[in-house]
């Protein structure tokens, strides 16, 4: 008896965790987002794979559900492609945002 409400809690608390998961990567920021921003945000120098990234892959959207192979296809170092991966989990998990690159017109 004790079994089947573990396991009933379990299921409810593994639905929430799975919607929620998927609320938060449709909440991600989209449009104003964009690759080289995303990995400038990063770090670590990643930025310098930012025009093949979205030559090969594409937009932000499609770098959130990419994985590593695609990215080891690319010539990105290990630890580069985990560094991404690790931030493009959090971006889709709603933890993390890039931060957006703001242009202001110099001063004149």
């Amino acid at each position: 008896m004790a079994l089947r409400s573990v396991g009933s809690t379990f299921a409810s608390l593994a639905s929430k965790r799975f919607s929620s998961a998927a609320a938060a990567a449709s909440a991600a920021p989209a449009g104003e987002i964009g690759v080289l921003d995303f990995l400038k945000s990063v770090g670590k120098g990643v930025d310098v794979h930012a025009e093949k990234i979205a030559k090969e892959v594409g937009g932000f959207q499609e770098l959130l559900v990419t994985r590593t192979r695609a990215l080891k296809k690319l010539g990105i170092s290990c630890k580069q492609r985990k560094l991404i991966l690790r931030y493009t989990q959090k971006c889709r998990e709603g933890v993390w945002k890039p931060k957006v690159a703001t242009t202001t017109a110099p001063k004149q």
